[in-house]
């Protein structure tokens, strides 16, 4: 074993041994004969799951599990800061989320929100790209307070900390909602936002996804103690919005699954009006998320989601074998990724003690409760199903990307299972059982890549020695609590040793200063069109005071306030990306510079006049343009160039109508006055000879309309999809207004406020219900107790055979 690993899994055990030292000199005593459980039976007799000596240990408090929960998971968000200090900025999270979160602050700092971002291009209809999550107040406010973090890397790390964070407190609450002890549902708060595709794939590369997983506890939690406690439903419709309003599609998913498995409990137990207010709060979370939503859908037309079918072609697409590994810590499953046929992080661990402590759970337990656990299994094999689906189902693509959903019904089946203690009965056989299962998952991790096989054996040598410690200091005493959350931390530490970096996917090594860009691209004027590629850059220039001191990739030119095509965009905009042949990141292919100074069909004029184009940047190692002629009405300009790997061309004159973005007309049209208007918006005034058309340095997302002298006028989508207004036959004069107005908008409005009448309804009827029951009541004599309840809680008064979910004690063991 390595030294630092040593010194590592040699802390961890100290720790999880000595932390509690003093237990060793507590004597056994006595306890009750019964003991109240929580959400199992009452059990009597001494617990058989603690060591022997510490059997009949007395009940003790313990507050501290959710307070070391919160500071393991911080600690744990710092570890790969260590190695490597933009573990968080990286991939989408640096070419895509940093700019966007920058621009969100940025734009709310001024009042507005950032709907379309004109100089953004294909990368700036936020409102279509719907993932900004800029309809989420928590977004918001992080967007605002991370704003003036010059460190663009420091601000994504406080920003994922945040979300992990809320992730492991949702977690634990909903554990502890269950029943679970306060240390077994802390172990479950640190194991999700610590889970291997969580960590080492949502947490560093894709920020949407790990926002949504941090909310889904939280859903899960307000539908379930709506259903127990009778608490009101406008939480879960609060939660729902929350998870829902962040853009993912997979938040619909993902909330809607978890309302439909609380309501099937619901309907388990007996408790109709309970599921009927479950359904009707789900569907106020639909109509609220309306505006969220349809902007997409209403845009794919012009992108690359136009073309969304069902296929597999296996990528991202686990089978039953490779979640075998969900303890194996380095265990590597042989997924088809980015540019490999195995994942190149651990993706389907879950946590080191989940299956080696299967055959000594008391799983018997579960025959007095499987009604209160109908919505685990019901979300949990919905959740599994879709894990072994196909590789794309519409527009939701890679089910690996859903493990994550999967986790949640299966860490808490565990914490429930643990919570009744350990089956120490034919522990020999039990022993051997639990040496086979880690054997099982080294085996299959060294199966797939028998090169690891070192990485394979510390990590199983490491899950042997906790799994022991734990076996023997049991699940319900502090050691033991110890073991399991210390331990975590632990095997985390280990991993990141092995994986410091995810090496699948984009590895950009971007600037991270936003002033240093900032200042580093004040000399490009105008928009700027960049011809290079990222493949183009080598591993020595991709580094930030060498490769990107003349260019940049993603997003980032808007972080220095610049103009350009490029950008990173998840839905596309098909006619220019095949204008400049660009991926989804911003690069081009080399054909690029040709097609600037050639006429796009339907076009008069090259294709740089017609973008408005004012600066060039053209990458040598792509294209080198230093010996060829210059453009016509364009010079090079070397001033430019802070290094020899970009060749830098500007216009030798100013373009006309400086404060619009009208790029040419038709011969029989004059433009007078062109001025933008607001963010989107523009005016103009003109004069005209007969029929003609006006084409705009704007792409032609959905949502433009124009009006000519106040009547209707035709938008198209002209060369390179850019906007065309055609001037009505018989006008010779007057005023053009060109506006973009969210695609939708007033379906949107109208959704937004039924959802807001039926979220109040649910919550002012069942109100009033009670209220005329309690005069009813008065009247006829009844009690108040008797008329208080309204007609949803009064199905759980009176379900028969449905258990009460009592509070959970803070007890280190059972008696």
């Amino acid at each position: 074993m390595e030294p630092e690993l040593q010194f590592g899994v040699g802390l961890g055990i100290r720790l999880a041994i000595g932390a509690y030292a003093g237990d060793k000199h507590i004597r056994p005593k006595k306890f009750s004969k019964a003991v109240h459980m929580g959400t199992g039976p009452t059990t009597t007799g001494t617990e058989p799951d603690l060591p022997g000596p510490a059997r009949g240990r007395r009940r003790l408090a313990l507050p501290l599990p959710p307070v070391l929960m919160v500071a393991i998971v911080a600690v744990a968000a710092a570890v790969p800061l260590f190695k490597n200090t933009i573990f968080y900025y990286w991939d989408d999270s640096a070419a895509a989320a940093t700019p966007l979160w920058r621009r969100l602050g940025e734009a709310l700092m001024q009042g507005r929100l950032p709907l379309l971002e004109i100089d953004m291009w294909r990368g700036g209809n936020l409102a279509a790209e719907a993932a900004t999550g800029m309809w989420n107040p928590i977004v918001m406010a992080l967007a605002v307070a991370t704003r003036p973090i010059d460190n663009m890397a420091l601000a994504m790390t406080v920003i994922k900390t945040f979300f992990m964070l809320l992730m492991a407190v949702g977690s634990y609450l909903l554990a502890r909602e269950y029943g679970v002890r306060s240390g077994l549902a802390a172990t479950m708060g640190i194991a999700m936002p610590l889970a291997g595709y969580t960590f080492f794939m949502d947490a560093t590369s894709w920020i949407n996804a790990l926002m949504l997983t941090a909310f889904i506890p939280w859903v899960w939690l307000a539908a379930r103690r709506a259903l127990n406690h009778g608490n009101s439903i406008l939480w879960l419709v609060l939660a729902g919005y929350l998870a829902c309003s962040l853009g993912n599609p997979y938040a619909l998913l993902a909330t809607g699954f978890v309302v439909l498995a609380v309501l099937v409990e619901a309907w388990v137990l007996g408790k109709r009006g309970v599921a009927v207010r479950l359904a009707l709060a789900g569907g106020a979370v639909v109509l609220l998320t309306v505006m969220v939503y349809l902007p997409l859908l209403m845009t794919t037309s012009v992108g690359v989601r136009a073309a969304a079918t069902t296929f597999n072609d296996e990528f991202f697409s686990p089978n039953l074998s490779n979640l075998l590994g969900i303890s194996t810590p380095t265990g590597q499953p042989w997924v088809r990724s980015f540019g490999q046929p195995f994942l190149v992080f651990p993706g389907t661990y879950l946590a080191w003690f989940v299956l080696p402590t299967l055959p000594w759970l008391r799983w018997g337990s579960l025959r007095g409760r499987w009604r209160s656990l109908t919505a685990v299994g019901v979300f949990g094999g919905i959740s599994l199903l879709l894990v072994l689906g196909p590789s794309n189902l519409w527009m939701f693509r890679w089910p690996l990307r859903l493990i994550d959903f999967l986790w949640f019904p299966v860490m808490l089946l565990w914490v429930v299972l643990a919570n009744e203690g350990l089956d120490r009965s034919r522990a020999r056989l039990k022993y051997l059982v639990s040496g086979a299962l880690i054997a099982l998952g080294a085996y299959l991790a060294w199966a797939d890549l028998p090169q690891n096989v070192i990485r394979i054996g510390v990590g199983t040598v490491l899950v042997s020695i906790l799994v022991g410690l734990l076996l023997w200091r049991g699940l319900l005493t502090r050691s033991g609590t110890a073991v399991l959350l210390l331990g975590t931390l632990v095997v985390l530490a280990m991993q990141v040793h092995y994986y410091p970096k995810h090496i699948g996917v984009a590895d950009y090594r971007f600037p991270t200063s936003q002033q240093l860009i900032t200042d580093r691209f004040a000399k490009y004027q105008g928009l700027t069109v960049q011809v290079a590629s990222t493949g183009a850059l080598t591993e020595q220039d991709k580094v930030p005071d060498r490769g990107y001191q003349d260019m940049i990739f993603g997003t980032l030119y808007s972080t220095a306030g610049v103009e350009s095509t490029t950008g990173y965009t998840g839905i596309g905009f098909t006619k220019l990306d095949n204008a400049l042949c660009m991926a989804y990141e911003g690069s081009t292919c080399r054909d690029a510079w040709q097609s600037l100074w050639q006429r796009p069909p339907g076009a008069d004029v090259p294709l740089a006049d017609l973008l408005r184009a004012q600066t060039v940047v053209v990458q040598n190692s792509l294209i080198d343009t230093r010996g060829g002629p210059s453009p016509a009405g364009w010079r090079r300009a070397p001033d430019k160039e802070t290094t020899e790997l970009v060749t830098v061309w500007v216009r030798s004159a100013p373009l006309p109508w400086p404060d619009g973005r009208v790029s040419h007309t038709s011969d029989n049209v004059r433009v007078i006055t062109d001025r933008r208007v607001g963010p989107t918006d523009e005016r103009l005034t003109f004069s005209a000879t007969g029929p003609g058309e006006l084409t705009f340095a704007r792409l032609n997302w959905p949502g433009y309309l124009a009006t000519v002298n106040g009547a209707p006028a035709t938008v198209r989508t002209g060369p390179a999809g850019l906007v065309v207004v055609d001037l009505p036959a018989g006008v010779i004069e007057g005023e053009l207004v060109l506006s973009w107005h969210v695609p939708g908008k007033p379906v949107s409005i109208a959704a937004f406020v039924l959802g807001l009448l039926l979220s109040a309804g649910l919550v002012l009827v069942p109100s009033l219900t009670r209220r005329r029951r309690h005069l009813a009541g008065a009247r006829s004599g009844q009690s108040a107790a008797e008329t208080d309840l309204d007609p949803y809680r009064r199905d759980e008064a009176e379900s028969a055979g449905a258990p009460a979910l009592a509070g959970a004690g803070d007890a280190d063991g059972r008696a």
